[in-house]
């Protein structure tokens, strides 16, 4: 098998999100499965299953921050760099503050940390907006409580760079760029036991017209996937 083919046919973005609800389907029928093969999903099976996920996590997570690493500017380190100390000000601010018009764990303050955190740099314009859109409409109980426009200006600074950023380079990582010969090697053995749950689930659900089959064939858990996934990007879009 050539070193870059990867042993399925769909995105690769698509394959821990398909690990994960079949994890979840087979943690559900773990019993059905142990009585069809018992020396097969003894509990070890869960936890290389569990390995092989964690693996394919870091490789896509190091793969993004390298990616985007080579693409944003010096300037873009710098404001990320301060973000989290301007969030941590303005988070005490909110604390405090008088006639919000948005509850202070609603104000969007830990999706900017957690996409800033996790290199998430399309994700984190997306979240910053929110969090602009907030800090506009509550001007004036947040300088109140002594938040400045300087600060607010380094936040829109940010988000203005790394749309424009997005914009020229595009920010986010295409299946083309996760295809080394490490990353396939991780994605084959994630793969390997997920082929074994879907077959073996058949095995299990499909004479007998069980309406769990459908948590096992990968056409209807790829649909799964990819409205969720549709409906995460609209649900940004709508923010």
């Amino acid at each position: 098998m050539d070193a870059l083919q990867l042993p399925f046919a769909f995105r690769i973005s698509e394959l821990l999100p398909l690990s994960r609800l079949l994890r979840a389907s087979y943690q559900r029928d773990r019993d059905d499965f142990v009585d069809l093969l018992p020396e097969d999903y003894k509990p070890k099976f869960l936890e290389k299953y569990d390995a092989a996920t964690l693996a394919v996590e870091k490789a896509v997570r190091s793969s993004v921050a390298v990616a985007q690493r080579g693409t944003i500017t010096a300037r873009i380190e710098t404001l990320l760099e301060a973000l989290p100390q301007l969030l941590n000000r303005l988070e005490a601010r909110l604390r405090r503050a008088e006639g919000l018009t948005v509850a202070a764990k609603k104000f969007g303050i830990e999706p900017v940390r957690r996409d800033r955190n996790n290199h998430e740099h399309e994700g984190l314009a997306e979240s910053l907006r929110t969090l602009l859109q907030n800090i506009e409409a509550n001007q004036k109980p947040l300088a109140d409580k002594g938040q400045k426009p300087e600060e607010n200006a380094q936040i829109q600074e940010l988000y203005d760079k790394l749309v424009a950023d997005s914009t020229a380079q595009g920010s986010s990582l295409s299946d083309q760029r996760l295809l080394t010969a490490d990353n396939v090697k991780l994605f084959r053995t994630l793969y390997a036991p997920m082929k074994e749950l879907m077959d073996d689930g058949k095995s299990l659900y499909k004479s007998s017209g069980d309406a769990k089959l459908k948590d096992y064939t990968l056409r209807k858990i790829l649909q799964q996937v990819r409205r969720e996934q549709a409906g995460d990007a609209a649900a940004a879009k709508a923010a």
